[in-house]
């Protein structure tokens, strides 16, 4: 593992002096200065609106950094001719996709952070309250956001960074929808669509803005068990990458 390490620090200090990443965090917080801006008509949901729609943003903003920080690594390594010295000598497959999944994968989650505290000083600007399980939050959204770079990662390995985007975008709505919505898209076969919907990830169980903005308070074992089925699905997903890699002839 010690290469794994090494290999993730590379991939960490690569990541932070590119312009995409500063470029995204920029709009992030830009997103949520605008929120905040937007006037409530009615005092007392100032609050609730500005969590609402700033954990919202927060998670969209987790997409657009899995796709940006990850869409182009192996494509870009490939066609400078860097990932073939890698594998011959120092790394394996299996040591190449970790180390760039968890670099990637810890600079996500430091901007998610810093978009969290941005959140949190706008609150207080407004002199509004900051719930306790905010930061909660923002951990289920890091670990959705790991299971999307999990995603970039195997869909970059069949898929050039232009497709990928779309893909890796129609999965996250799909993985928003409920079970009853996916299957009205085809009502027609609504066993097919129930199972399909079964199998397919549930993004709904990292969301929990709705119960914050409403003041609600979320178990602790809540947090634990999404944790847990974000954590299996982005291994489950880097599995599929790793078989999808090694298939790969690289020459």
């Amino acid at each position: 593992m010690k290469a794994v390490f090494t290999f993730s620090l590379m991939t960490l200090r690569m990541l932070f002096r590119r312009r995409t990443l500063w470029g995204i965090l920029l709009v992030i917080l830009l997103a949520l200065a605008g929120i905040a801006s937007v006037p409530s008509f009615d005092v007392s949901n100032q609050g609730r609106f500005i969590l609402d729609f700033g954990l919202f943003g927060i998670e969209v903003g987790a997409l657009l950094l899995a796709l940006g920080l990850a869409a182009n690594l192996y494509p870009r390594d490939r066609e400078t001719g860097t990932l073939m010295p890698l594998i011959a000598v120092p790394l394996s497959r299996w040591q190449y996709l970790l180390g760039r999944f968890f670099g990637a994968a810890l600079v996500q989650a430091a901007a998610l952070i810093v978009t969290c505290l941005g959140l949190m000083l706008i609150l207080l600007f407004h002199r509004l309250p900051i719930p306790g399980d905010l930061l909660p939050a923002t951990l289920l959204i890091i670990v959705e956001g790991w299971f999307l770079l999990s995603t970039v990662f195997f869909f970059s390995f069949f898929a050039s960074p232009p497709l990928n985007w779309p893909l890796t975008t129609m999965l996250f709505i799909v993985s928003q929808m409920s079970v009853s919505e996916f299957v009205s898209a085809m009502p027609s076969a609504p066993g097919l669509m129930r199972a399909v919907r079964l199998l397919l990830p549930h993004a709904d169980v990292f969301h929990i803005k709705d119960p914050i903005a409403h003041g609600f308070e979320i178990e602790p074992v809540y947090f634990l068990i999404a944790v847990f089925y974000g954590l299996c699905y982005s291994a489950f997903m880097l599995s599929l990458a790793l078989a999808v890699f090694r298939g790969r002839d690289l020459k």
